[in-house]
């Protein structure tokens, strides 16, 4: 495994368990909805880009793929949910993103953290910078005076 600043260059490690977080985003989200393998995408070894996909749903293949720039222990596991959440509501209501889709979108608890991750972040994903900003998540909640969530309960109390 070669460590390239906080970017994990060996496509055989992952930091991040997509099979438990896709699994867990269709339980909360899609209950009736068969699973869809969701993998990390091949890494193209670029350093600056114009764009970058973040995540893509294959309609013939039914599968999603994650860029493998999202496999870092810098990147929140909310933000990688809301990408396996954005990509499997193209499975559910199809390529289009209107107003429904938009809609449906914003119903993904992290909606707003994890916009407000990308926003911060996306010179670092673009390779415009070296390190992501910190999001303080509960500064966040603060502004608008919502209780934090639990994202995932480890043990029943």
């Amino acid at each position: 495994m070669r460590v390239d600043g906080w970017i994990i260059k060996s496509p055989s490690v992952s930091v991040h368990n997509l099979e438990s977080l896709a699994s867990e985003v269709r339980a909360e989200y899609f209950p009736d909805a068969e699973g869809i393998p969701v993998v990390w995408g091949k890494n193209t070894g670029r350093k600056r880009r114009r764009s970058i996909r973040l995540g893509s749903y294959h309609r013939g293949a039914t599968l999603i793929r994650i860029h493998p720039l999202l496999n870092s222990p810098s990147v929140p596991v909310y933000f990688i949910q809301s990408i396996i959440y954005h990509e499997f509501l193209h499975h559910v209501l199809g390529p289009a993103h209107d107003r429904r889709f938009h809609r449906h979108e914003r119903c993904f608890r992290y909606h707003r953290e994890s916009k407000e991750w990308l926003a911060h972040n996306l010179p670092m994903l673009l390779g415009l910078r070296a390190k992501p900003k910190h999001v303080d998540r509960r500064r966040l909640r603060a502004k608008t005076g919502e209780k934090p969530a639990v994202q995932l309960q480890l043990f029943g109390e």
